[in-house]
């Protein structure tokens, strides 16, 4: 399968500053998670509202790897079930992180959760960015403690129990 990571800038451009959507496409099937949980659609469906410009969005490819789809879905979609979501802490990225490294065993670049990770670390501390958004943003509780490499490592050994063996690609981290 084509492994492909579909990346858009959100909100304002800020050098260093910068918020992005991001998906992976598996054979032009995308898999995105919001607070519905994990979603599928043909092609990069979920970016439409996000970009202001079809240019906007990026493809990253990761080339071409053998994934059980049936045995992928079913490992990430319990981690990535509906209301877990949380803007700052298991958002998009965190879904696209999880599957890079199940899939290629590659971490999703740091600029691209760079915004969520400085604005978890400030809210956590002074509750700036519940203030900001005038308690629009509030913590979800589901998804406190979560960790993407933690959640590749089940994915992972999920995956490869349904292999009846080991899976080919190594974890990052």
């Amino acid at each position: 399968c084509r492994v492909q990571l579909v990346i858009t800038p959100i909100g304002p451009r800020l050098p260093k500053f910068q918020g992005y959507h991001s998906s992976l496409l598996i054979d032009r099937v995308e898999y995105s998670f919001s607070g519905r949980g994990l979603s599928k659609a043909e092609g990069p469906m979920s970016h439409g509202p996000f970009r202001r410009r079809a240019s906007d969005t990026s493809f990253v490819d990761f080339g071409w790897h053998l994934i059980d789809i049936p045995a992928f879905e079913s490992a990430v979609r319990k981690h990535f079930a509906p209301g877990t979501y949380d803007l700052l802490r298991k958002n998009c990225n965190s879904f696209s992180d999880t599957a890079l490294q199940l899939i290629t065993g590659k971490r999703l670049d740091e600029k691209y959760r760079r915004l969520e990770a400085l604005g978890h670390r400030v809210d956590k501390k002074v509750s700036l960015v519940q203030r900001a958004t005038a308690g629009a943003y509030a913590p979800n509780p589901r998804a406190g403690g979560f960790d993407p490499c933690l959640a590749a490592r089940s994915c992972h050994r999920e995956v490869s129990a349904a292999a009846d063996g080991p899976a080919r690609v190594p974890l990052c981290c």
